[in-house]
């Protein structure tokens, strides 16, 4: 029985031992196995925290792509009140600069903030234009109403996901790096539960037959995968 590759990525050994705990809950055999039980006790475990593990790692991706999100708006609201600040229709002019004056106390520059500080500003910012004395500045602008409720969105977006990761950071500083758990999880599946499944298949056990059959399917596919991927050119960062 061929091993899991090395080189597959966190995210299919993480599949692997999902899949190989799938597998022991349908054969009654194993399942009972005094070598295997204890041994999937490790693997349930290892892929619990591997899978959490992920779940931090792309906690952060989209905390990073709501941050760049609220990033855009900010500035999208600065370009367009600056062309509202040069336009030759008085009243838009006047109402536009208004508006820029409230922005300007924050500017462009928030969006280069660390996110405590930008969160902060932007609930500032949001709170100014709130004001009812800025209400009717609001509505002569096309346009602006809709963009400072994106802003606004954008911003409790953003809390949605700064409180989701740091939920999985707090989980994931007392465990192992994903790395690590990989690492380990590959060994209970290469150098522990393989070589057993091999001795029962050489012992003729074949009431195992049919969990050992599955256990190498599995393998065999996720092998088929990574080669797969391996022969591909790819010139990309390869995800988690």
């Amino acid at each position: 029985m061929k091993p899991l590759k090395t080189n597959a990525r966190i995210t299919e050994v993480a599949d692997v031992g999902a899949r190989l705990l799938i597998l022991l809950g349908r054969e009654t055999t194993p399942a009972d196995d005094k070598i295997l039980k204890p041994l999937f006790v490790e693997i349930q475990t290892l892929t619990d925290q591997l899978s959490q593990a992920i779940k931090s790692d792309r906690a952060l991706s989209q905390l990073d792509e709501a941050d760049t999100l609220r990033d855009d708006v900010i500035r999208r609201i600065g370009k367009i009140l600056q062309g509202y600040v040069a336009s030759p229709i008085t009243s838009i002019q006047q109402a536009a600069t208004k508006l820029n004056t409230v922005f300007d106390k924050y500017g462009v520059s928030v969006a280069r903030e660390n996110y405590a500080t930008e969160s902060a500003h932007i609930e500032s910012l949001l709170k100014d234009f709130a004001n009812p004395s800025l209400s009717e500045y609001i509505k002569i602008l096309p346009g602006v109403t809709e963009i400072i409720a994106m802003l606004a969105a954008a911003q409790k977006d953003f809390n949605d996901h700064r409180v989701t990761y740091e939920q999985a950071l707090a989980f994931q500083s007392s465990q192992l790096k994903s790395a690590e758990l990989k690492k380990r999880l590959l060994q209970r599946i290469n150098a522990s539960l393989l070589p057993y499944l091999g001795s029962l298949k050489s012992l003729n056990q074949k009431e195992y037959f049919p969990f050992i059959e599955g256990v190498s399917q599995i393998i065999s596919n996720t092998n088929s995968g990574i080669t797969a991927r391996s022969k591909k050119p790819d010139n990309t960062t390869k995800p988690i």
